[in-house]
Formats: C-alpha cells, sequence, structure tokens
C-alpha cells in the first residue's frame, strides 16, 4: 500500500512540476528557457531539490516529491528560479570557491539576492514557524558580527567577506571558523562539478536569449550580471601582445623580391614599411600591485622586439620627456606621485605624431581630448575603468 502511495505522489510531483514549468513562460520566461536546458526526473535519495552536472556535460534536475508536496506553488517557482540563477551564474559548471560549507553559503547568498520576490506568484519556503528556509542576506544581518554584509554582490564577493570575517574570530576568541555558520539552503550542491562542456552549454543558452531578446521580466540589472559571468578570464599580456601585433601586421607591405615564409617564391613574400613609434605612458600616481607593474615591465620588453617604443612619465602633468625605451633597463625610477590628468599624454601624441599610445592608470581623472589619428590602449588594474568610452581596455589580474 505504502508503495502504491508512493508511486501516486510521484505521478502527482511529475505532472505538478511540468505544470509550473510550463506556466513560467508566462511570467517568468529566462528561467522557463534555462529549465528546458535540464533533464528531470523524481528522486528520493534527493532530500530537496539539486541540479547535477552529468560526466557526458549535461545538467540533470532532481527532487523528491514528498518534499514538493509541501511546497506551495510560489515556493516551488522560487525554488526553480534559485536553481537557474545557479547554472546562469556558472556556479554549477565553475567550482572556482571549492566544495566547502563556506562556498555554498556564499553562492546561496549571491543567487537569493539576485530573486524578485512576489506575493502569491514567487517566494521563498518557510518552515512552520514562518521563518525563511535557505540563506539569506535579511537574515545575516540580524547576526551582531554580519551586520556590515552588503546587498547584491557576487557569490566571491560573499565567500571573501564571511572567511575575513571567521578568521577575524578565530583570531579574536578562538572560534570554530565555519563551523558556526548554518548552512539552511534549501538546495543541494552535491552534483556540482568543474566541466568544460556543460560550462559551454550554459554560456550558450545564455548568448541565444541575449541575442533573441527573451529575458522576460528580469531586470537590467540581473541581466547585466548573468552576462558578465559569461565572459572568460583572458591573459592579460597576450592581450597586449596581440593588440601591438596587429598594428604591426598592418605595417608590412607585399613584395615580389622577398620569398613566402611559408610558400617560397610562388607566392610573394612580406617586408616591413616604415613605423613610426609607439609611447608607452605611466601614471605615476596609479595605485598598481609592484608584482603587476613587474609583469608589465615584461611584457614591454618583449613589444619593444617587435615595435620602437618610447616611455613617458605623467602625473597631474608631463613627469619626463619621452625617452626610448630600452629593454636592458635594470630599474626604472618613477617621479611624481601626484594627481592625475590625462591631457598632457594626449597633447604629448597629438604633437609628435605617435602612432599609438598605451597607458598604464588607475583611471581616476578627468577625460582627456581623443587624439584623432592615434590609437589608444589602457591598461587599468582589476575593477578600474578609463575615463572615457573611446579606446581598447585590458584589465590586468594577477595570475591570469
Amino acid at each position: 500500500m505504502a508503495e502504491i502511495n508512493k508511486k501516486e505522489l510521484e505521478y502527482e510531483a511529475v505532472q505538478r512540476f511540468e505544470y509550473l514549468v510550463n506556466f513560467l513562460i508566462i511570467r517568468f520566461r529566462f528561467v522557463h528557457q534555462i529549465l528546458g536546458m535540464l533533464r528531470k526526473s523524481p528522486d528520493y535519495r534527493c532530500e530537496t531539490m539539486g541540479v547535477w552536472v552529468t560526466d557526458d556535460g549535461r545538467f540533470h534536475m532532481h527532487y523528491n516529491p514528498e518534499w514538493m508536496s509541501t511546497l506551495t506553488d510560489a515556493n516551488v517557482t522560487y525554488v526553480f528560479y534559485h536553481e537557474v540563477m545557479h547554472l546562469a551564474l556558472l556556479h554549477c559548471t565553475k567550482r572556482k570557491l571549492g566544495t566547502d560549507k563556506l562556498a555554498n553559503i556564499a553562492c546561496d547568498l549571491a543567487v537569493n539576492e539576485l530573486i524578485p520576490i512576489s506575493t502569491g506568484a514567487c517566494e521563498p519556503p518557510r518552515d512552520k514557524e514562518g521563518e525563511l528556509k535557505g540563506t539569506f542576506v535579511s537574515e545575516y544581518k540580524k547576526i551582531e558580527k554580519f551586520k556590515d554584509i552588503k546587498d547584491k554582490q557576487s557569490a566571491e564577493w560573499y565567500y571573501d567577506y564571511l572567511r575575513q570575517k571567521l578568521q577575524d574570530e578565530e583570531k579574536k576568541d578562538g572560534g570554530k571558523g565555519e563551523d558556526n555558520l548554518e548552512d539552511g539552503g534549501f538546495d543541494e550542491h552535491d552534483g556540482w562539478q568543474e566541466h568544460e562542456v556543460a560550462n559551454e552549454r550554459a554560456a550558450a543558452k545564455i548568448r541565444e536569449i541575449n541575442s533573441l531578446d527573451t529575458w522576460g521580466n528580469i531586470s537590467q540589472a540581473n541581466r547585466e550580471m548573468i552576462l558578465a559571468a559569461q565572459v572568460r578570464k583572458i591573459n592579460w599580456r597576450n592581450l597586449i601582445r596581440v593588440w601591438f601585433g596587429n598594428q604591426a601586421w598592418k605595417d608590412r607591405i607585399y613584395t615580389r623580391k622577398r620569398a613566402n615564409r611559408r610558400t617560397g617564391f610562388m607566392h610573394p613574400g612580406t617586408r616591413r614599411s616604415y613605423v613610426d613609434r609607439w609611447l608607452v605612458a605611466t601614471d605615476t600616481s596609479a595605485s598598481v600591485d609592484a608584482d603587476l607593474l613587474a609583469e608589465w615591465v615584461g611584457v614591454l620588453n618583449q613589444l619593444v622586439e617587435e615595435l620602437p617604443i618610447d616611455l613617458m612619465q605623467f602625473d597631474c602633468s608631463k613627469q619626463t620627456d619621452p625617452v626610448p625605451y630600452d629593454r636592458r633597463l635594470q630599474r626604472l625610477e618613477f617621479h611624481g606621485r601626484g594627481g592625475t590628468d590625462f591631457q598632457s599624454v594626449m597633447d604629448t601624441v597629438t604633437k609628435r605624431r605617435y602612432k599609438g599610445v598605451m597607458i598604464l592608470t588607475d583611471g581616476e581623472a578627468a577625460e582627456p581630448t581623443q587624439p584623432r589619428m592615434a590609437r589608444v590602449l589602457w591598461v587599468l588594474p582589476a575593477g578600474k575603468n578609463p575615463p572615457c568610452e573611446w579606446g581598447t581596455v585590458v584589465h590586468m589580474q594577477k595570475n591570469a
């Protein structure tokens, strides 16, 4: 008899599950589209609900029929939204924070901050006493030591924040670290794993949604956060070399007097035409990490083999005139340390007719006048932005 009731409950759960997924297209179109990627099946071994990444790079959603029967339709919709945001932000396929309790809590905090709560349509589950189930920033703010926690941050931010708080607590009174944190999540993360194929499947779906503009009623801020999560981490050193390399290639001309490196005299070879010098300007007021600065100098040492480079320093004004960069320099001495003004750099570019300029800076200054005939490459520390909309931007990252 119990077995029959179990099968009936499972059948009802499947029917209700499919109905609620299909109904999402009316109010939560984005969630509906992501759920369409997943294979879904009832599973009594699963305590609540969770997305699993299979070995072949696909997504499988498991859910417990008995647990689902305790939730309202609005609760199930919220949990759907929760799982979809984990997948859209690539939490399921990148596991870069690790697999410990702290990482799971950080991911849940980030996701729950992005779900729009709507009475009767999308509401988080609660226990019998009416207390929220799950992990929420609003609940953490009620705890004295976490009262300064911020809303709407990334999983990485919450992970670093909580880890620092726990480390401070351990130093102060010998606390037990993450053992003191309650992981009240209503979903399971055990099936997550780093998987390149699955990661690309999720990213491709997000690109499709964005290109077709089928986001539905998801907010613009949430769209931007989801799209930002899809951006691959680029090696900034290679990006700089490629940017300069493209310019160097444009300064080669075809000639029959020189053999092609691949096919011989069957096709024309190339030779360099006259190449103008390029300017590299260093903001001596910039808060650039010493290790990053050393790596940046290493990039210059490689570039100078392909293109003639001049180096100048500036802060609120020009500190040094441009001088030919020599890779044999043992060290660079920096002058200035005042405010920042990019106009002296742009004036130098225009006056000396440089073909392009690379500016190492933290970007915190007024917008300068754009040079008419020169290309501009802004090289900034992570999290900083240039003062203008023009030019190419490269962000330096440690261990990138």
